[in-house]
């Protein structure tokens, strides 16, 4: 279980409820240079639990970035309500509203640093700015920091020394500078490559299990969420489409635009197999199954007993062993060909071991 940190603060209060933030009908809504109203978001209902990483997934222009700065109220709602602990935040006053801010961490996709400031003075930079007058105790805070993000050495460099991953890790030890509760990650690896994406989300995923910190993350890539979050919401559109674990949206996804996501990232998806089943569809002489299982079955010989248990002849033409987050899966793309009966005991089989299949064609 992830440690949970305690906080005195009068704006995060002990809390008593399961969800650190809860979204309540949340709606924005923009004047556009015609004097219309543009419709933003649109009746915004969420969960995010203490400790969680959450995710938030959508297309461009989808309403995440809005959504995700709802969270510190950096866009205040036309209507409904942000609770954080317990806590209306829609209803701060100014004072309550800053004190809030610097208990929630937040780091960005162009990574926001101070071109001037060295990177140790950019981590700094929060702390002077909230008061903390103990030169010394910063000075070790910064380091602190520092070591936590893997630059303990580049300290006196600037960020034009430093490569794109560096950069963010700056931006990261600079939003926990304040040890907040929350953090918020806006399109946090958008500007990186694969490689640097995975470190610096590995990164995160130690922070959110070392100091118990609440994660919400925006992102347009399905790899993300599936790397480190716990659960995701999709929203197109302004409006949440799907939610749910990561594993039961990724592996089963129901709306369209959640699928079409999974397909850009997942070679078993559905709607990425619409080329294959034209393919195979002059060449199958049998019935085109796709299997999905979850967790430790991942690596058990389960074909091998499906096989006993039939006489049905069982073709393997695609197969994926992945994970989500830390928990293993896997899929195959099978051809079956024998009697009604003969298929019918591979599905009983298949349900005995609870592994889900989908017959495709």
């Amino acid at each position: 279980m992830v440690p949970r940190l305690v906080d005195s603060s009068p704006f995060f209060p002990a809390p008593d409820a399961v969800a650190v933030i809860r979204i309540e009908n949340l709606h924005k809504t923009y004047r556009g240079a015609d004097g219309r109203e543009v419709q933003a978001l649109a009746d915004i209902n969420l969960e995010i639990g203490t400790g969680e990483v959450f995710g938030i997934i959508g297309r461009s222009g989808a309403g995440k970035s809005t959504l995700i700065r709802s969270l510190n109220l950096l866009e205040r709602p036309s209507a409904g309500r942000v609770l954080i602990d317990g806590a209306d935040i829609t209803r701060f006053d100014r004072a309550a509203l800053y004190a809030l801010r610097q208990r929630i961490g937040m780091i960005f996709q162009h990574f926001n640093l101070l071109s001037a400031k060295t990177v140790a003075a950019n981590i700094d930079w929060p702390l002077q700015a909230t008061g903390h007058r103990d030169a010394a105790a910063r000075a070790a805070r910064v380091a602190e920091l520092l070591a936590l993000v893997g630059l303990a050495e580049h300290g006196h460099k600037y960020p034009a020394q430093l490569s794109g991953g560096q950069k963010q890790r700056v931006g990261i030890a600079r939003a926990l500078a304040s040890r907040p509760r929350l953090l918020l990650c806006d399109e946090a690896t958008s500007a990186l490559d694969p490689e640097t994406t995975q470190a610096i989300l590995k990164l995160l995923l130690d922070i959110n299990r070392q100091l118990g910190l609440t994660i919400v993350l925006i992102t347009h890539e399905m790899q993300v969420i599936r790397t480190i979050c716990d659960r995701v919401a999709v929203i197109d559109g302004g409006r949440i489409v799907e939610a749910g674990r990561v594993a039961d949206v990724f592996l089963h996804p129901q709306h369209a635009v959640t699928r079409s996501m999974v397909a850009q990232s997942d070679p078993l998806a559905a709607a990425s197999l619409d080329p294959a089943r034209a393919y195979l569809s002059e060449r199958l002489r049998g019935t085109l199954v796709r299997l999905t299982y979850l967790g430790e079955i991942t690596y058990q010989p389960i074909l091998s007993h499906v096989m006993a248990a039939s006489a049905a002849k069982i073709t393997i033409l695609q197969g994926e062993v992945s994970s989500i987050k830390d928990v293993p899966f896997g899929q195959l793309l099978l051809e079956l060909e024998g009697s009604a009966e003969e298929i019918r005991q591979v599905f009983a089989a298949l349900d005995r071991h609870q592994i889900h299949h989908e017959v495709l064609q």
